[in-house]
């Protein structure tokens, strides 16, 4: 059922970034905005401008989302906090800046499913 909902092309609406207790939201759609269109057999594809990349998607478990690369190496991986048929909400775990312990860094980006046959 998740891949059904999945299906489609995603406008990134905002990215959120949160830092050891300290939050940037950018929702300034621009060029250097990507949209990801989930295709039928685990097929990504990153559309950015006149560019594009091609990935593998697998949801694991019902609320995760792992990209990959075509030998099946994992690129990246998201936690899926929602997903319907017109919004979908990932949260990614980033690295710490800095050494030491307690720190919590993670990216929440907000996407919108754009209906088929709109540009």
């Amino acid at each position: 059922m998740q891949e059904k909902e999945l299906e489609g092309v995603w406008r990134t609406d905002s990215i959120n970034n949160f830092v050891n207790g300290f939050s940037f939201t950018n929702n300034t759609f621009d060029e250097h905005w990507s949209t990801f269109e989930y295709g039928a057999g685990g097929i990504l594809t990153e559309r950015k401008r006149e560019k594009h990349k091609t990935y593998h998607y697998k949801l694991p478990s019902r609320d995760s989302l792992v990209y990959a690369d075509s030998t099946g190496h994992q690129l990246s991986g998201f936690q899926i906090l929602k997903l319907t048929d017109s919004q979908l909400i990932l949260k990614k775990a980033q690295k710490p800046y800095l050494p030491g312990k307690n720190q919590e860094l993670f990216e929440v980006r907000f996407f919108t499913k754009i209906p088929s046959g709109a540009k």
